[in-house]
């Protein structure tokens, strides 16, 4: 704490103080209030109707940095590795497919930065 902040005179600071200090309140994580929203979202949809639930849980999911970033760790974990069983595959061929993976995995990180920036939800009204 600043010696700013312990001030008698700054009401701000005691304000800070004392929820810091005071044991009921916690910080919330980011996680913890995107799963609260996704399951408030996802109770209004009919749990009867399976599809129409799974597409909203889709949007979402697609909608979300996390899901990119990891989709973007699974390409890079399926590159090639030294000892990996080649089959009857080319070296040329392993090789493609690698750059395939590479790019794939770069646009994937790509999608996340720009959701991250909010740089996506510009477009929500043209759709």
């Amino acid at each position: 704490m600043t010696t700013q902040q312990r001030r008698p005179g700054n009401p701000e600071a005691a304000a800070v103080s004392s929820a810091a200090d005071s044991p009921m309140v916690r910080p919330i994580a980011a996680q913890t209030l995107l799963r609260h929203e996704v399951g408030r979202i996802l109770a209004r949809v009919d749990v009867d109707e399976p599809i129409r639930r799974r597409v909203v849980q889709e949007a979402l999911n697609d909608a979300l940095a996390c899901t990119w970033r990891r989709t973007a760790d699974r390409l890079l974990w399926a590159l090639s590795r030294e000892g990996d069983f080649r089959g009857q595959a080319t070296a040329e061929q392993i090789a493609e497919r690698d750059r395939k993976l590479a790019a794939q995995a770069r646009a994937a990180l790509a999608k996340a930065t720009l959701l991250e920036l909010g740089l996506l939800d510009e477009f929500e009204g043209e759709l």
